[in-house]
């Protein structure tokens, strides 16, 4: 016998069964539009658009001139804010 059994049950012509793939596919969630508006754009395996995350981020608005002197080391520069103002926060948990 040549080839796997996965390969000779993908290619016949007859249904898979739920057994065989190891879900029901009547189980799957809803697509709705919060799972598109949470999902990450990718074509070909490149990410084009990351999905919005809320409870992961929240959008800030940051003098350019704060934000500059992170831009101009790298591309991290984001993480790097981030990075920055958490220590910035366990050195003064009074002022939250």
């Amino acid at each position: 016998m040549s080839g796997s059994k996965r390969a000779s049950a993908h290619d016949s012509d007859r249904p898979v069964s739920p057994d065989e793939i190891g879900w029901d596919p009547d189980d799957a969630p809803e697509l709705d539009e919060r799972w598109f508006t949470e999902a990450d754009l990718r074509i070909g395996g490149t990410m084009v658009r990351r999905g919005q995350r809320p409870s992961e981020t929240e959008p800030v608005i940051l003098p350019t001139a704060l934000v500059e002197p992170f831009r101009a080391r790298g591309a991290d520069w984001q993480v790097r804010i981030e990075r920055a103002l958490k220590e910035w926060l366990a050195e003064h948990p009074e002022r939250m």
